[in-house]
């Protein structure tokens, strides 16, 4: 066994013992300031529900674990002895602080602060959790928050980060998740673009018109619109690829062609009009994946919850 371990385990077994020590020697001096309090014994068992011969038990344990007596006793009243005063002085202040200390941490589970850092995928960050931070901020005035965009997939654990949105199907891990989103395919193009070229009425039509994919070997040109089988599966082209979200989208917008992406990616221009879903009769394709927001294990902050409750309000309202 290493030497550092024989350290730590002594220092656990001293630290246990010290604990319980001093856990009772609050809890007696607890008793010993309503006594001062009360003036008696009987009253100070009153106040805590308890009989007078168990106070005066605890107040004995005191005085032998001091080595000193804390009051002057007789038939007709308790006087504290110089003693007993010092402690009483002491002990008011301790308890106090430690009362204080107890208020101060739980206020923060009740008005979150200190750092929020969060990780996103890049397009999705600037669509859907940039614009929540101007209203998180406001509802949590004493949280600071820093927000890192990137496409890698980062460990919360390992990166230090108290929330990361993933988009996709989960890995097993320590990690907990709460599901954001079901995540679906949609086919759409702009208005310019169809008054150009016609609507195609399946989507087997849609080898005749220019479809904006992804590079090789991103799969480029396979949209699938079944389940998962082979049939389903429909080879398109276009004069355009584009290996960036962002930049189909934009392109599409623009007239360029027809792209097959994502809901929480094409939900507002389609809400304002700069799109036009294609086969509306046919339902989404599910991805069988979902947006998560993941986060360490551990008890859920109000400052992480905070977060988490936003982007689940804005996710459903991309669906309404």
């Amino acid at each position: 066994m290493l030497a550092s371990d024989c350290d730590n385990r002594l220092y656990i077994r001293k630290s246990f013992a010290w604990r319980t020590k001093m856990t009772g020697f609050a809890d007696r001096l607890d008793v010993f300031l309503r006594v001062v309090a009360g003036g008696s014994f009987s009253a100070a068992g009153r106040d805590m529900n308890m009989q007078a011969s168990s106070i005066s038990r605890q107040i004995d344990m005191l005085e032998g674990e001091l080595g000193v007596e804390l009051f002057y006793r007789s038939t007709r009243r308790l006087a504290l002895t110089s003693a007993g005063e010092t402690l009483c002085h002491r002990a008011r202040q301790v308890l106090g602080q430690l009362e204080e200390t107890r208020s101060i941490v739980a206020a923060m589970a009740n008005e979150p602060q200190g750092w929020l850092m969060i990780s996103a995928p890049v397009c999705f960050g600037q669509r859907h959790v940039v614009p929540l931070v101007p209203v998180y901020l406001e509802r949590f005035p004493k949280v600071h928050l820093e927000l890192s965009l990137e496409d890698r997939a980062v460990n919360p654990l390992e990166d230090g980060i108290d929330l990361a949105v993933r988009i996709g199907k989960l890995q097993d891990s320590a990690l907990l998740a709460t599901k954001l989103a079901t995540t679906e395919s949609v086919v759409c193009a702009a208005p310019s673009y169809l008054q150009r070229h016609g609507v195609p009425a399946v989507p087997a039509d849609l080898v005749h018109h220019a479809c904006l994919t992804t590079p090789k070997p991103m799969k480029a040109g396979m949209w699938q619109f079944g389940e998962t089988s082979s049939e389903d599966r429909l080879e398109v082209s276009g004069r355009f690829v584009c290996g960036d979200m962002d930049g189909l989208l934009a392109s599409a917008i623009a007239g360029l062609g027809i792209i097959h992406l994502q809901t929480w990616l094409v939900a507002e221009p389609l809400r304002d009009g700069r799109l036009v879903r294609l086969f509306p009769t046919m339902l989404p394709r599910p991805d069988g994946s979902g947006i998560y927001a993941l986060r360490p294990p551990g008890a859920l902050t109000m400052k992480v919850k905070g977060m988490v409750d936003l982007l689940k309000a804005r996710m459903i309202a991309l669906s309404e």
